[in-house]
Formats: structure tokens, C-alpha cells, sequence
């Protein structure tokens, strides 16, 4: 019984791991994407998406600190949305 429980808590463990790691990851891509973004002028030529993209970013940076992944998730995946959106339409006004 006791080896049971003590397997049970190390997969445990090792799935809270993987799940924080991936919100990690997320965050760092979405942030690389908000960067990029910032890099092709998307602040003077979509102001409206590149900050609410940021927005979104520090919110799902605050949700993963809280240990709310699930959230944390949501928000990422809305910033590197809303940075997106920016990134094409900054380009597309450079043209």
C-alpha cells in the first residue's frame, strides 16, 4: 500500500512538472511573438492589438505565478492571438 502511494504522488509530481513547463513555454513563445510584433512597428500601426496582446501576456505571467495553468493558458493563447493580429497588420501597413 505504501509503495502504491508513493508511486502514485511521483507521477503525480512528474504530470505537475510537465504541465508547468509547458505553460512556461507557452509564455516564452508568446512573448517572442509580442516582441516580433514590436520589432515590425506594431505599436504606431495597430496600437489596439499589440497592447492588448501585452495585456493578456502579463495576465497569463500573474495566472501561472498564482498556479493557475488552466488560465494561465487561456490568456497565452489570447495574447499570442491578439500579437498576431498585430504582427500581420504592421507588416501589412509597411508595404
Amino acid at each position: 500500500m505504501r509503495r502504491a502511494l508513493i508511486v502514485l504522488c511521483a507521477v503525480v509530481l512528474i504530470a505537475g512538472l510537465g504541465a508547468g513547463c509547458a505553460t512556461s513555454n507557452a509564455i516564452q513563445s508568446a512573448r517572442e511573438q509580442l516582441g516580433k510584433a514590436k520589432d515590425a512597428g506594431a505599436i504606431w500601426s495597430a496600437p489596439f492589438e499589440y497592447y492588448a496582446g501585452e495585456a493578456y501576456l502579463n495576465k497569463a505571467v500573474l495566472e501561472a505565478e498564482e498556479g493557475d495553468c488552466k488560465a494561465a493558458n487561456v490568456f497565452t493563447e489570447q495574447s499570442r492571438n491578439y500579437s498576431g493580429q498585430a504582427l500581420q497588420m504592421a507588416k501589412g501597413g509597411a508595404k
